[in-house]
């Protein structure tokens, strides 16, 4: 399978287990010139503003924008030109649209701004819906999505299903792959490409293989009624439904014809083309008749079918299939036959199919007959065929000459014949010929023959002018919109030639077509192309009226629209105005918060630098302070304890706690020291660095003595103090006992632990670590447990020392 990169627009191969996620595109074909071929994408010659290019490109993007890499559009991923690729690709169209990620049906006659639900809306008359090929593109995805010619989305498969239903007659549980199509009958899947057409004659068998799951080779010149043989030969291969013959219903169906002429020629028993279905839209199966388990093909020429036959009180007899309408049960439909051997029949002309009823019928039972399928070619048939011979003599005898015929196939330019069964297309129920005179800028003459079959009576024909540019093809595809007071004339004059016609019959089956020159000019004369322009113009008027109306619509709606902004543009300026006054006022305060913030500000710097000025002078003080104290106790002040407690009480009155702290229960201490301890243990309480120092380069210091009233050492002093830096000193020296014990049991480290001085614990557990010693909590364990620090470096301790040994050290 060829795909189409969306990025680089390039051709991809893949294979058939190996093809990607990928969009695929349905569209209806313009002219060949517009369209972009397997070559020209090859050869990156995309680059044009012709409609192809605008779909591939609109497809692309789509793509793209759904998060698909890939895309596949049959008129560039498909090279035509080979045959057998070709071949392959038409017969697997089906399951390739129907495995696409994504079909995106693009209808480029649809305008930005139609509305699909509307009577009379763009969408509903579009091309896309009267082309065959688009059939299955429609029923065979699951995810499809319907664009404008802006490549605007118009609606989905399933939001858009009950018009889609409208329009295709295709029941909604088909449309959006509820129920398999095989659950529809043969004749009804054939009604819905009743009104559709294809470029090539073939092409109209060829767009079904995927609706009734079969496959053929492809034939181009074959003809599409012979194509369409092919293809129903092909379906009776893979099913039972004997609906495939229930054609040409139609609404004189309902009852049996009581017309005895017809019966010794006959017409193929299968159908010619999908539009002898058109009335078969509500035929179903009978899923209960023993006549399905017997099988229905071609043998021999004839169809073999087992079927019950009825014969009517007329002697008429019908061949009951096993299908009738869904609305009505009790009704079968009833096939025309004739007997010409034992068992073996032909389809007769000239008679439709009926509806009988089923009691009616009885209960025949099936038997086993052959319908002949070349019925309509027996010798005696020929006789209904119907042609019309011109003499170029006798109509340049006037001045005349056949210039074309429509449609141009059911003319013989050879043999000046013309023929109401056209070689590629079946029969022509009207057949249009253009006589041109031979004097310049003259109007031509047209001459419309009527060859449907009249009983007893010659075939009709009409006789008009027109202007020498006017279609001839046109006129044929419009030409029933004529009204019924413009046929019938048999004359006409174009101001230069006033002419008669008359049909005179040669032979059964041949008539020469005569003309004659009159005198005067006939009563009426139909100017062919004037009533065109007055349905163009009618179409035009009515359409104005249309559009006015759905402007006077839009106008009304965008009034409403109006009215409702309008509500909430006032409701929007009135709230925008109640902030805008709110913002003034949050304006307004700032400017005043930011005055003061800036007086603050200078004021708060103010108080900060007499705060820092005093700061420093208290330092000053405490400094001095320090200083007297010191040298008090080296005047040994503190021996006498009577001064001392008169220093400590003046401390105390000063009210100063910081003071009081640093100095009041040292000076006890330290007269303490004094009479109990030795200068080591005082300098070590005071945290005079200095003179510890000092003492410890001396030999006869005694570094781990107690004193004589509470029992601690000066390391024990000091790390209850927190005078970190005379614990470093005592450290530093191998001798000092880090275990040591007061009177009460307690070691150094519970001391700093007690007083939380945490540089004090880094120093004696850093020490320890080096020493190899083991840190004890003596005495205390389950009073203290555990020890850690926090982020800001605070010594943390979980628990407390008793409450009664810890009193003795408050003083």
């Amino acid at each position: 399978m060829r795909l189409i990169d969306t990025s680089t627009l390039k051709l991809k191969e893949f294979s058939e287990d190996s093809v990607p996620p990928y969009a695929i595109l349905s569209h209806t074909w313009g002219d060949d010139s517009d369209e972009l071929t397997f070559r020209q994408v090859g050869n990156a010659d995309i680059d044009n503003k012709k409609l192809g290019s605008i779909k591939l490109r609109g497809c692309c993007q789509q793509a793209q924008k759904d998060g698909l890499k890939y895309a596949w559009i049959d008129t560039c991923c498909i090279d035509k030109t080979n045959l057998v690729e070709l071949s392959e690709a038409i017969n697997s169209m089906y399951r390739w649209y129907g495995r696409a990620a994504v079909c995106y049906a693009y209808l480029s006659d649809v305008p930005d701004g139609d509305v699909p639900a509307r009577q009379g809306s763009r969408f509903r008359s579009s091309r896309w819906f009267q082309r065959g090929w688009t059939l299955q593109e429609l029923l065979a995805p699951k995810h499809m999505r319907f664009y404008n010619s802006a490549w605007r989305s118009i609606g989905t498969k399933g939001t858009l299903c009950s018009v889609l239903k409208t329009i295709t007659h295709v029941p909604q549980q088909f449309l959006l792959s509820i129920t398999s199509l095989r659950a529809a009958s043969v004749a009804q899947r054939m009604s819905w490409a009743a009104q559709r057409q294809t470029k090539r004659a073939e092409d109209i068998a060829y767009c079904l293989l995927g609706i009734f799951n079969v496959t053929m080779p492809m034939i181009y010149g074959e003809g599409g009624e012979q194509a369409f043989f092919r293809l129903q030969e092909q379906i009776m291969k893979t099913t039972r439904d004997d609906s495939i013959l229930a054609w040409g219903l139609s609404d004189e169906s309902r009852k049996p014809s009581t017309n005895d002429e017809g019966q010794v020629s006959g017409v193929d028993i299968l159908a010619s083309s999908p539009s002898s279905f058109a009335s078969s839209v509500e035929i179903v199966t009978r899923d209960h008749a023993p006549s399905l388990l017997y099988p229905l093909d071609v043998h021999g020429g004839s169809v073999r079918v087992h079927m019950p036959l009825f014969t009517t009180s007329g002697g008429e007899i019908y061949g009951l299939l096993n299908c009738g309408p869904g609305l009505n049960r009790e009704q079968v439909v009833g096939i025309p036959l004739a007997s010409v051997n034992n068992n073996e029949y032909i389809r007769p002309m000239g008679r439709p199919p009926v509806l009988q009823q089923i009691t009616a019928a009885g209960s025949s039972p099936s038997e086993l007959i052959h319908i002949r399928r070349d019925g309509q070619r027996d010798a005696s048939a020929l006789i209904n065929q119907q042609y019309w011979i011109y003499d170029d003599d006798v109509f340049a005898s006037v001045n005349l000459t056949l210039i074309d015929v429509e449609p141009h196939s059911c003319w013989d330019e050879q043999m000046n014949l013309i023929s109401a069964i056209c070689p590629d297309g079946g029969p022509s129920h009207r057949i249009l010929l253009r006589f041109r005179h031979a004097e310049a800028k003259s109007r031509d003459f047209v001459m419309i023959l009527d060859t449907a079959p009249v009983s007893n009576a010659n075939p009709q024909f009409h006789v008009m002018i027109c202007d020498r540019d006017t279609p001839l093809m046109e006129l044929a595809e419009k030409h029933s919109q004529i009204p019924s007071t413009a046929w019938g004339k048999t004359s006409a004059s174009n101001g230069t030639l006033h002419l008669q016609i008359s049909l005179e019959s040669v032979v059964e089956g041949l008539m020469s077509i005569n003309p004659r020159p009159m005198v005067n000019p006939p009563t009426v004369t139909i100017d062919v192309s004037a009533e065109l322009e007055k349905l163009h113009l009618v179409a035009v008027f009515t359409q104005l009226l249309r559009d006015r109306r759905q402007e006077k619509e839009k106008e009304v709606e965008l009034h409403s629209r109006s009215v409702s902004r309008g509500t909430r543009w006032q409701l929007a300026k009135r709230e925008r105005e109640a902030v805008d006054h709110q913002i003034k006022q949050l304006k307004e305060k700032r400017s005043r918060l930011v005055v003061e913030e800036t007086a603050s500000r200078q004021e708060l710097h103010i108080l900060e630098q007499k705060q820092e000025t005093i700061h420093e002078r208290q330092g000053d003080i405490v400094q001095q302070l320090s200083h007297a104290f010191d040298r008090l106790a080296e005047l040994q002040f503190f021996d006498d304890a009577e001064a001392s407690n008169t220093l400590t009480q003046e401390i105390k009155k000063q009210g100063d706690a910081e003071v009081s702290k640093l100095f009041g229960d040292t000076a006890v201490e330290a007269s303490m020291m004094h009479k109990y301890g030795t200068p080591l243990l005082a300098a070590s309480i005071r945290g005079d660095a200095s003179l510890v120092r000092q003492l410890l380069a001396t030999s006869e210091v005694e570094i781990d003595r107690k004193d004589t009233k509470y029992g601690r050492t000066a390391l024990g002093w000091a790390s209850a103090k927190g005078h970190d830096t005379v614990v470093r000193l005592l450290l530093d020296t191998s001798k000092v006992d880090v275990n040591s014990t007061d009177n009460n049991g307690w070691s150094p480290l519970h001391s700093a632990l007690h007083k939380n001085h945490h540089k004090v614990y880094r120093l004696l557990t850093e020490a320890c670590a080096m020493m190899g010693h083991m840190l004890k909590l003596q005495g205390h364990t389950d009073a203290v447990s555990s020890v850690a620090f926090s982020d800001d470096s605070r010594l943390v301790v979980s628990g407390s020392p008793d409450e009664g040994q810890a009193s003795g050290y408050e003083r």
